[in-house]
């Protein structure tokens, strides 16, 4: 078992945002996002893993493919990997996110499929 602390985080960085990796997992990972006033990340997309993004403090939009909407402190948003986004800080203090990113379950056959879902465990 690992138990990280967002204290034991890096801070923000007027001059560039921060993304880098804050929990590793063999099948999952979570990845700390500060964004200054006025910072934005780059449109991306993350493949084949699911994201769920969560505001932890701070206000923002989140542009989708769908529309842009607003991320505020308590927001938790779903993307799936080949959705392109961008997230921004349109507040006036720090945006800091937590991206939990977990690649699909990838059934090889159909019998194995119908065997996940069987199970309560698929899509």
């Amino acid at each position: 078992m690992d138990i990280v602390s967002l204290s034991d985080a890096p801070g923000y960085d007027s001059d560039r945002w921060v993304a880098q990796p804050f929990l590793e997992g063999s099948q999952s990972n979570v990845r700390l996002i500060r964004l200054s006033p006025g910072q934005a990340l780059p449109p991306h997309t993350h493949g084949s893993s699911d994201l769920m993004i969560f505001a932890v403090e701070g206000d923002g939009t989140l542009d989708t493919d769908h529309g842009t909407v607003r991320l505020a402190a308590g927001s938790l948003a779903f993307c799936r990997g080949d959705e392109e986004l961008r997230v921004a800080n349109t507040g006036q203090t720090g945006l800091t996110l937590l991206a939990f990113l977990a690649p699909p379950f990838p059934p090889r056959s159909e019998t194995e499929r119908q065997e996940v879902l069987g199970s309560g465990f698929g899509p």
